[in-house]
């Protein structure tokens, strides 16, 4: 998988409909996904999003209004406030990122 190429042990990723999810917006706050051999990718911030003129704190708020069809409809989610995967060693904030093709390897900082 992509996370071990670089460095990181997949934790257990959330499922939605048979696929793994990886935007930290679907954790909670402070969820480790991955982890080096010193540090943890965790989930940090907060989410809004605007949806059929509606605002939410969070993907699941959108899912249980409007269910499992709305996750098809991802595209019209407009993302207000992000949360972001942030890489922590030893309690220390290292790197934060959104997207899973800016995640560093491991080595980078010493995870």
């Amino acid at each position: 998988m992509f996370l071990e190429t670089k460095g990181w042990k997949l934790l257990i990723p959330l499922v939605i409909q048979e696929k793994a999810v990886f935007k930290p917006d679907f954790y909670n706050e402070s969820t480790i996904i991955a982890q080096g051999k010193h540090g943890n990718i965790v989930a940090v911030g907060n989410t809004v999003i605007n949806y059929q003129g509606e605002s939410f704190d969070s993907p699941h708020a959108i899912i249980d209004k409007h269910g499992l069809v709305a996750i098809e409809d991802f595209d019209n989610w407009d993302f207000v406030e992000e949360m972001e995967w942030v890489i922590y060693k030893n309690g220390y904030w290292l790197h934060s990122f959104t997207n899973l093709l800016e995640l560093p390897k491991a080595s980078k900082y010493r995870c």
